[in-house]
């Protein structure tokens, strides 16, 4: 399935004027930060991007969506289930999922929206944190028109210097909407 995927994607891509590039080695275990998300295009450009690389990336959804008529479609897809009701650690459940497999790249959008915020999601940090794996940057750069892995950040608890790296690394990524970029910064920050 996995060379159809690619297929798939390289040809997808190609159609839409688009290209995968790939500047960094990839671990047996990481997070894919996907950076920035402003455009309903970024999640299925970003999907193609990952089957032209021929990378078994997952996501996070929640347990309901795993049952019912559709449920087959979101593990096909890549989907793991996760308990995201009230007083459920995420990220105690994301170091299980990663200590539970001997390899696993699970994509996740810390912007959360679509729309304007004043922070990212700290989430995606602590769970790279907790679990002892590397931010992997990926990003839709709509200015290049090129769907991209560019580089790694691990976490070393200096989460200050951890974000500098990584508002480096992205600096020169253009979003579809750019003026609906989040800034690269967590709410820890602001409140400093």
């Amino acid at each position: 399935m996995t060379a159809v995927k690619k297929v798939v994607g390289k040809s997808l891509l190609w159609v839409f004027g688009w290209q995968a590039e790939i500047t960094v080695d990839l671990p047996k275990k990481y997070i894919v930060v996907g950076y920035p998300h402003t455009s309903t295009w970024d999640f299925p450009l970003f999907v193609l991007t990952i089957w032209s690389m021929g990378i078994p990336m997952k996501f996070l959804g929640k347990k309901s969506l795993f049952v019912g008529p559709f449920g087959w479609l979101f593990t096909a897809l890549g989907g793991l289930p996760v308990d995201r009701t009230g007083g459920k650690d995420m990220v105690k459940q994301v170091a299980q999922l990663f200590e539970d497999h001997d390899e696993l790249s699970i994509g996740l959008a810390p912007s959360g929206t679509r729309g304007h915020a004043e922070h990212l999601r700290s989430g995606f940090y602590h769970m790279a944190a907790a679990s002892d794996v590397p931010l992997v940057l990926g990003s839709m750069d709509f200015g290049r028109r090129v769907g991209c892995l560019i580089d790694a950040v691990h976490p070393s608890g200096d989460i200050g210097a951890d974000m500098d790296k990584i508002r480096k690394i992205y600096t020169h990524i253009r979003g579809r909407n750019p003026e609906l970029m989040v800034p690269i910064r967590l709410r820890s920050e602001l409140e400093e």
